[in-house]
């Protein structure tokens, strides 16, 4: 992969590190620069070409490495430089290799959870005109003597065919471990791993799952008894036979008593037909002089023994 700025001046060596600072390596004796150039906006500019040039390569719909993932995250990058002559006498790209230490939850083959934080590989890129010449292989093998880690040990995010198959034929990685993430890890993953921070107990079969032991059942079976003095529970006292009546005063409602038993409406009526009017009500009528003859002759007819009815 060729660029319109001269990548021979820019990275000196056949295999250049970068880092999140993304800035130039260190210059050989006696080269000079052009002025005023930015030569981390030119690794910027290589950087973000080979993202998108091996996220097309593994038909991704966007690149997962470009220059503003490498500042915001502390990966790695390895940068493989084609050393031979070219037309433009600029020099080109080869390849590439990001690699990062995440923090995953994996399982082993007891299928327990592991939370290990292992060096993965991130993404992987070597031309499509270079390939099958030697060049991934040279450029892995250098990132494993940098990193000073062994093949079994590292944790390749979402892996392609091409890779599975080079890692199968130059380091024996066949056998994997089944997860259920993006991350593939090879037989003897776990063979040199620290102690990891968390480990969980294996997974149960369906058919075993319970809502909780049977000694969580013992347990709450028994009864906790508090401790002292909070287990000296007050004496109640003895609840009187009648309970006194409450007071009429603010704040209180009195007693009140049964209620009566319910009067049918056809009674209720009828009685009050036969019910005279009260003795204030007879001296208004006497007095008044707009009540007729008949009125007052009908009150005063009425025997005695009905007004005691009501």
């Amino acid at each position: 992969m060729e660029f319109p700025f001269d990548v021979d001046v820019l990275l000196p060596e056949r295999i250049t590190v970068l880092d999140q600072h993304l800035r130039p390596p260190a210059r050989r004796p006696g080269t000079t620069t052009p002025a005023r150039v930015d030569l981390q906006q030119q690794i910027m500019t290589i950087v973000d070409e080979l993202g998108k040039a091996s996220a097309k390569a593994q038909h991704l719909p966007a690149p997962i490495t470009s220059a503003s993932r490498m500042q915001s995250n502390r990966h790695v990058m390895y940068v493989l430089k084609d050393t031979s002559a070219r037309p433009a006498g600029k020099g080109a790209i080869i390849g590439f290799l990001k690699v990062g230490y995440k923090k995953l939850f994996v399982l082993d083959d007891r299928e327990a959870h592991n939370e290990v934080e292992p060096l993965c590989i991130l993404d992987f890129y070597i031309h499509e005109s270079l390939q099958r010449h030697g060049h991934g292989q040279e450029l892995f093998q250098y990132m494993l003597q940098k990193e000073r880690v062994e093949p079994h040990q590292l944790a390749i995010d979402r892996p392609s065919q091409k890779l599975l198959k080079f890692l199968n034929k130059h380091y024996n990685l066949e056998t994997t471990v089944p997860q259920v993430n993006n991350f593939v890890i090879f037989e003897g993953f776990f063979a040199h791993q620290h102690p990891p921070v968390r480990k969980l107990p294996p997974k149960r079969a369906e058919g075993d799952i319970k809502p909780y032991s049977s000694s969580d059942r013992e347990f709450l079976k028994v009864a906790m008894e508090p401790p002292w003095p909070l287990n000296r529970a007050p004496r109640r006292a003895t609840p009187p036979v009648h309970p006194p009546p409450r007071s009429s005063s603010l704040g209180n409602s009195p007693e009140r008593g049964p209620l009566r038993p319910f009067v049918p409406e056809q009674e209720l009526l009828r009685s009050l037909r036969l019910c005279p009017p009260h003795s204030t009500a007879r001296l208004l009528l006497a007095t008044d002089p707009g009540g007729s003859p008949t009125q007052r002759r009908r009150t005063s007819s009425l025997p005695r023994s009905d007004e005691s009815r009501c």
